[in-house]
Parts: C-alpha cells; structure tokens; sequence
C-alpha cells in the first residue's frame, strides 16, 4: 500500500524562500528536481549577474588614485553586521547588510549591496559588489524576516535636500544652431575623435557599447586640471556603465590656458568657468553643445537623458554646464567640485570629519565667503538639473566646504540634490564615482 503524505516545501532561490504546497505526494515515487543557477561563483556561493564587466581595481586601470598616484583603499572592508536573519519563513528575504563609514550598505562579506544578485537589472561586478540600475525592481515585497535588511536603492546619503521637484516643462532644443566641424565614429568600442570649435580642434575619448540601443543615453565626462579625456575615462567606472546600461560615453579634453583664474594659480590646462559662462562665448560650452548635436546625429542619443559628470576642475565644468545648459541636460554629477564663494579655490582649507554636511558645518576651522558663486551663479528659475554631489571631507586641494555650499544653494534654487561624503578621503575620484553616480542620474530625464 503506498502511503500518502502532505508537506510543505521551502524552495531557497536567488529570491528568498518560497512556500510551495504539495497535496498528495505519493511518498514512495518521490524524486527531486533542482534548477540550479548558472551564473554562480564557488568562491563566493553568492549569483553573478551574467556577463558582468570587469570592475577597476588596483592592477587595472580605473582604480582610485590620491594625489600622489598611491591607490586608495576604497571603505573599511571588515563592517559590523547585524545578527543573521531567519530563512525558515514564508516571506522572502535578503541578506542582512549595513551602512559604512561612506554610506555604503554592506553584506557580511563586505560586499557592496544596492540590489540583489540574481534580479532583473541587478549589476554585480567582479568584486560582486551589486548596483541597482535603472528599472531595478525587487523580486520579492519585504517581510517580516527582511525588515531593515532591504536597501531603498534611491535614498540618499545625505538627507535634508529637497528630494522630488517638479520635471522642467521647457523644451529640449530641436536644433541647437551650434558650428563646427567633425564627426563621431560610428564603430562601438573606444576611439578617439576630433571635433573643430572656433576653429581649434578638440580631443574627444568616445565610448559606443554594443549593447547601445536605438536611444541611447549620453554621459559627458570631464576631466580634472592637467588631465585628458583619455585619463579620466580610464581612471573610472565609466565603460562598465555603459555596457551596463548601453550609454555613449564623451569624454573631451581641455585646452591649455595662459593664465589662471579663481581655480589655478597659473597657467595650466583646464576647463574655463567664470566669469565666461556664455554657452556663445565660452568655448568649452560651444564644444558641449556640438558634442550633444553631434551625439543625436550619430548615434540617435535621447535628448531627454544627458548627463554631465566630472571631476575636481571638471566637477566646477560639470556645474557651469548643468546651468548654462540646462534646456539640454538632464542631472550631473559632481566628484571633489562644488560651489565657492571664497576669492579662488585655496582660500579656504576647511578639512573635517563627518558623513553629513550638518555635521561638517558644526566643526571647527569652517571659512567664512560671501563672493560671487563660482563656477557659475546657479539658475534660480526652476530649471536647474538635479545633482549627485560627492566629496572626500579631507580633501586637501578642494575643500569639502564648496561641495556643502554647492549643495545648500541647490535646496535654495528648489533643485535635488543627493550627496555622498566619503569621511577622511581625500582628492581622489572613486573607482566607482560614474556607477554610484547613475544609480542618481539614470532615472531622471529632461
């Protein structure tokens, strides 16, 4: 006689446990099936998302540089873990992770988890840190097993700014009447162009993924003083973005200057700001303007989803461009830049400690500006493009002040903002300054 029996199954996936039902299992024809995932990392027993990009890291370029060329270390690697959480539940659940001393949610491992292996526009990259993309959408709702172990991908670091304003009803120009002369290549991968403005001839690093659709997004990347276009794109995280996401990366080179201004000494090679910030008149704004143009022309770019991002002397440029422009671009992000009042850039020292400007502006040595706003006064009609702000609060070349003035005058104007200070860093671009970036700018659209 065969007997029958009733059980409950608990299958454990990428997703968590699922309670599955099984009436009337003839107990002595019993087999079993598992789906095992394919894209799983023995050394980590944790999913991979398939065909990740090779993320930077210290033997390969991309990786964070100080000042002095040492690499940096990233965030403190061994973080405190809340206790282990229970899978012997009917609700899905996720694994417990906590906040660094950046901000960042990690696992027990010390990985990085802004979404969860395995789910739809989830991008895990070699180190199996996980980045939310734009779309991302949890696979399972929380519950009472997965209370405050589920990361909202889009909270911000540092809370106070305004979070929604209302999207900017003006046009995207059809036909900007920019001249110059040149073309973008139409092949995907890396190459170099030539773009003629005011007749003088400008480097362009290009970026087309294979994965580019038939609207892509745009990412303007730029390049802090004495760097290059090339450099920058190399020193980031700028390719594995647009292989994840299928953007076109520019990333234009400045020109050499005679002279300096509020943010050099000197004469150096480096982005021009104020008081130039004509889109006519300034150069390096008549090149971002033909590089957009030209952008929709080769490659069918949205106009709605361009995104200005630099760093240090290209974060100030990142700025001017956000305002000047702003009918043409959709968010930028800012990396060791922000907003100074001071007479130039080495007026004020101001280093801290902190995660939050709050705090920073409670500390001791903070500097006292009243100038004009550099690199650019900030619009004050609505229309100014929401900001992802990040900053190292021991930078000693530009001080962490500017990026927290920068950000009370975006509240002011009613623009959004979202900062992220990496207490006791200092001049360095991040390794993951353009992924960390996206996951802000990747939604919003013009």
């Amino acid at each position: 006689m065969n007997t029958r029996v009733a059980l409950t199954l608990c299958l454990l996936g990428a997703s968590g446990c699922e309670v599955v039902p099984a009436d009337d299992i003839d107990a002595g024809a019993m087999s079993l099936m598992v789906d095992a995932a394919p894209d799983r990392s023995a050394a980590r027993d944790t999913p991979l998302a398939p065909d990740a990009p090779d993320a930077p890291s210290p033997d390969r370029p991309g990786a964070a540089r100080d000042v002095d060329g040492a690499f940096d270390a990233g965030a403190p690697r061994d973080v405190g873990v809340d206790a282990p959480i229970s899978i012997d539940t009917p609700a899905c659940t996720y694994e417990a992770v906590v906040r660094d001393s950046a901000g960042e949610p990690r696992n027990a491992a010390g990985q990085v988890r802004h979404c969860w292996p395995g789910e739809a526009q989830c991008f895990c990259d070699r180190d199996n840190d996980c980045y939310a993309q734009a779309g991302y959408v949890p696979r399972c709702a929380p519950g009472v097993a997965d209370a405050g172990a589920r990361v909202d991908a889009g909270s911000p670091i540092d809370v106070g700014a305004p979070r929604d304003v209302p999207r900017d009803t003006g046009t995207i120009p059809a036909d900007d009447p920019v001249v110059y002369t040149g073309t973008l290549p139409a092949r995907t991968g890396r190459s170099v162009a030539t773009i003629r403005v005011n007749g003088n001839a400008r480097e362009v690093t290009v970026y087309v993924p294979a994965s580019r659709g038939a609207s892509a997004p745009l990412l303007l990347l730029f390049h802090g003083t004495n760097g290059s276009g090339a450099g920058v794109f190399d020193e980031s995280d700028a390719q594995a973005v647009a292989n994840a996401n299928g953007a076109i990366v520019l990333a234009p080179s400045s020109r050499y200057r005679s002279s300096g201004d509020w943010d050099h000494r000197t004469e150096e090679t480096y982005w021009e700001t104020y008081p130039n910030g004509s889109p006519t008149a300034n150069e390096d704004l008549v090149l971002t303007r033909a590089l957009i143009v030209e952008a929709r022309r080769a490659y069918g770019v949205d106009a709605g989803r361009v995104y200005a991002l630099g760093h240090s002397n290209g974060a100030f440029f990142a700025t001017l461009v956000a305002s000047a422009l702003a009918d043409r671009i959709a968010a930028y992000a800012t990396s060791s830049g922000g907003l100074n009042r001071c007479a130039n850039t080495w007026s004020c020292s101001f280093q801290g400690s902190g995660s939050t400007c709050a705090a920073l502006r409670a500390r001791a040595g903070w500097c006292a500006c009243s100038g004009a706003e550099k690199p650019v006064a900030l619009r004050t009609d609505g229309r100014m493009p929401p900001g992802y702000l990040a900053h190292g609060t021991r930078d000693p070349l530009v001080s962490v002040q500017y990026t927290c003035e920068l950000e009370a005058r975006m509240a002011a104007v009613g623009a959004v903002t979202q900062t992220a200070l990496r207490d006791g860093d200092g001049h360095v671009l991040p390794s993951d300054f353009v992924s960390a970036a996206w996951r802000f700018l990747g939604p919003r659209r013009r």
